[in-house]
């Protein structure tokens, strides 16, 4: 606004200088009539744009209400392909089609059951609220022979992109984009197979709040991928069917790599990038292989600034925390309880390919060893890839003896330096609690 009032204020300097000589010659009178209409189409000049920009503003901020009976916005209710499993998938995608139209808004959804056979495209600077009540569920049937029921519910990708080949690099996708609970709100998965809650990649300031994600079989809830400025915080993530390997996270921080195998939408140009800047906390899992991790790597391409704060993590099959190839994350404050049902060499944490990690103020509990750090390398895809060994100060060791373990096996943390050799090259570095 003030840059606005400074070339205002500027062009009305010139004027009131134009005024000056005329009146100084004589010829102010005689052209006054002439001056005015001038100074009104320079004023026009300056506030036009203005204005418009400010409706364009004004129309990027509507709200849309939706509820299980509203109709899709656009022609899709005339689809072929509009049936009962579809039509709440037409709906919302046909709304937010309108949101990318129009630059953002809001899809608020009213308390009742949406099923979700197919992709819903998430654009920039749109705000999804689900009121208390409301449960998403993904429907495994289409109806229709003319396509099958998705692998994902939510891509963060605009629809008029979704179909195009390599279009998003680095974190230049979508932006700004919010998924919030109000109340009781769940997201299930409905145990189908490889399918996944969100899908993100290449996007920047996301924010998921007050969410219960449960029911998943070897997908992810949340897949993360070369995104900046992440929030997933006060959710849920509960229960599941066991995948092939029994590895798969409820939250997943990989990078879109062809080699590895691991992300899969073509909107990518499968640039390799990492994750960065991502705070995962105040958040409960439960019943899973694994709640948040990494279980492939890049070369070289590192998850940077990763915070794990003050979650609560129960019945992990696998190693409940899995790092691999991050630099410099905090993990404080969780609590994480009974992994493997204490099966001998289950950890709370496994790392390999960390720098600097700060992991301090955790309880461990029911959990043969506490933390593991190890060499690493991709098995199967991404195996052209070197081993990863971690670099850890001095200082970050002593800040990893304050964490509890209450009912374990080994209370020391596990450092071996040799790949594939877990006895003369491994210390034991003893809890301080």
């Amino acid at each position: 606004m003030l840059h606005k009032r400074n070339i205002a204020s500027n062009h009305q300097g010139c004027v009131n200088k134009c005024q000056d000589n005329y009146e100084r010659k004589g010829y102010y009178k005689k052209y006054r009539k002439k001056f005015r209409l001038l100074f009104a189409i320079l004023i026009a000049c300056i506030l036009i744009p203005n204005i418009h920009n400010a409706i364009s503003a004004r129309a990027s901020g509507k709200v849309y209400r939706i509820t299980t009976s509203t109709k899709p916005c656009d022609s899709s209710l005339k689809y072929s392909t509009y049936n009962k499993y579809t039509k709440h998938y037409y709906t919302l995608l046909s709304y937010l089609k309108k949101l990318e139209e129009e630059g953002g808004g809001t899809l608020e959804l009213s308390k009742g059951t949406y099923t979700i056979t197919n992709t819903l495209y998430v654009p920039s600077n749109v705000t999804i609220r689900l009121k208390d009540g409301v449960k998403i569920v993904k429907g495994k049937k289409s109806g229709t022979s003319k396509f099958t029921a998705s692998k994902s519910i939510f891509q963060f990708c605009g629809y008029s992109k979704s179909s195009k080949k390599g279009v998003y690099k680095k974190y230049n996708g979508e932006s700004n984009i919010s998924l919030i609970g109000e109340g009781t709100v769940i997201i299930d998965m409905n145990y189908d197979e490889d399918a996944v809650g969100i899908m993100m990649c290449h996007n920047r300031n996301i924010k998921i709040t007050g969410i219960t994600f449960q029911n998943m079989y070897s997908g992810h809830f949340i897949e993360m991928d070369a995104s900046k400025n992440v929030i997933v915080k006060n959710c849920t993530f509960k229960n599941h069917k066991d995948s092939y390997n029994n590895n798969k996270e409820a939250i997943n921080l990989d990078t879109p790599d062809k080699s590895t195998n691991g992300f899969h939408a073509d909107w990518s140009s499968y640039d390799k990038t990492a994750n960065e800047n991502v705070t995962i906390s105040n958040c409960t899992f439960k019943n899973l292989e694994r709640s948040i991790g990494t279980h492939k790597y890049s070369q070289n391409k590192l998850h940077t600034n990763v915070q794990i704060l003050n979650n609560t993590i129960t019945n992990c099959d696998q190693d409940a925390i899995r790092i691999m190839n991050w630099e410099e994350p905090i993990i404080k404050g969780n609590t994480i309880t009974n992994v493997g049902n204490k099966k001998s060499g289950l950890r709370a944490i496994l790392i390999s390919g960390v720098i600097n990690p700060q992991i301090s103020g955790n309880v461990f509990k029911r959990v043969s060893r506490p933390i593991q750090i190890m060499p690493w390398k991709n098995i199967g895809d991404g195996d052209e890839y070197d081993i990863i060994y971690s670099s850890i100060s001095d200082a970050c060791i002593e800040i990893m003896k304050n964490n509890e373990l209450i009912d374990g096996d080994e209370y020391f943390i596990r450092y071996s330096k040799e790949y594939n050799e877990y006895k003369n090259s491994t210390e034991k570095i003893p809890l301080k609690s």
